[in-house]
């Protein structure tokens, strides 16, 4: 069967190693079509999913009911930035975290009117294994500043900063809101989450009251490059 192959290919003038490489560039050809098909479905299915629960929350007559819907569209958002994130990077293998950072702002841009996100960022990349985790982290912090920190209409700015020490990198989310004293009792829920998520990162979270607002440092591990 191989000497067919190889005498059809001398028959067609190509060489087997031009044959072979045919067949590689034809088997990239469909598992690239295929990866294209997968995110695409992917992305509809979390929209799909997203737009049910924006619908179900707008419905909703409790306010419990209501924030808690909200606060899972919010969370589904996450992860669809995420996603977007990971589909595009040219290394597959690692998760840009600035980038992430940058882009959920973006999202979240004008989802408090008068609260504006500032960030200072270094470029710190990890496994994508840990993209969702630390995705979600980050979501709950920057989310639980925005929601709690400026009620009745208070303006005011969200920082977000990224370092990196040697084999740690730190997060740090500071408001300048109404403290921590003085914060709405609801958020005991995200808090919960972060608590999960920090274990499962291996992850160090300090809170800080720095008059004004609350200060929130995470400090985790991260490979060498």
């Amino acid at each position: 069967m191989t000497g067919q192959k190889q005498t059809q290919a001398a028959s067609d003038g190509q060489s087997p190693e031009d044959g072979r490489s045919h067949d590689l560039q034809k088997a990239l050809e469909q598992r690239t079509g295929l990866l294209h098909e997968l995110d695409h479905r992917v992305k509809n299915n979390l929209q799909l999913i997203s737009s049910l629960m924006l619908l179900q929350a707008r419905h909703a007559h409790e306010p419990a009911v209501k924030t808690a819907l909200e606060a899972m569209h919010e969370r589904l958002n996450a992860i669809a930035v995420v996603h977007r994130g990971l589909f595009m990077t040219e290394d597959p293998g690692r998760f840009d975290i600035a980038a992430f950072v940058r882009d959920l702002a973006a999202e979240l841009a004008g989802a408090r009117p008068g609260v504006r996100i500032m960030l200072d960022l270094e470029p710190v990349a990890m496994r994508t294994g840990h993209a969702a985790a630390l995705a979600l982290l980050i979501n709950e912090l920057l989310i639980n500043a925005l929601r709690h920190a400026y009620p009745e209409g208070r303006q005011g700015e969200v920082r977000v900063k990224i370092t990196r020490s040697g084999s740690e990198m730190r997060i740090g989310i500071a408001d300048d809101g109404v403290g921590m004293a003085n914060a709405n009792q609801e958020q005991g829920f995200g808090l919960s989450i972060v608590d999960l998520l920090s274990r499962q990162l291996q992850a160090r979270v300090a809170w800080e009251d720095a008059h004004p607002g609350v200060h929130v440092a995470v400090t985790l591990p991260v490979e060498a490059e």
